[in-house]
């Protein structure tokens, strides 16, 4: 094995062991679950989740550490860049309004297929703010 092959193996070794994988946050869900029956959970009942002010919040201290350029996950198609005009691109193309409850994001981030664990499980308000706001139409 090269010297350069060897390098290579060390770093993408080294990146998965100490990738974004917080374990911690608890074990992965097998299935992001059916959707609340009270409607989403993400507020009072008469007020709208904002992708700007409930959802990005949410992404940029949960996920951003490892899902930006030259984070641990920065090889993957979902990066963050902190803006949130910017990040909501990549963000609504993980989610499913016909479907919330399969979302790609919301899998994800219950830890479904997710290297770095669950970030947050289907009983935290956090998962309830992102769910209510891809039932709610996902907008910007």
């Amino acid at each position: 094995m090269s010297s350069d092959t060897r390098t290579a193996l060390l770093a993408t070794l080294l990146t998965l062991a100490l990738g974004c994988a917080d374990f911690e946050r608890g074990p992965v869900s097998a299935d992001a679950g059916p959707p609340p029956t009270d409607g989403g959970g993400g507020g009072d009942a008469g007020s709208a989740v904002s992708f700007a002010s409930d959802v990005h919040p949410l992404l940029t201290s949960g996920c951003q550490s490892c899902h930006r350029g030259g984070g641990a996950a920065g090889n993957t198609s979902f990066l963050l860049t902190g803006d949130a005009d910017a990040d909501y691109a990549a963000v609504i193309s993980l989610t499913d309004t016909s479907n919330p409850s399969a979302s790609r994001l919301l899998r994800k981030t219950s830890g479904a297929g997710h290297g770095g664990g669950a970030i947050y499980g289907e009983g935290s308000p956090e998962y309830q703010t992102l769910l209510a706001w891809i039932s709610a139409g996902a907008q910007p």
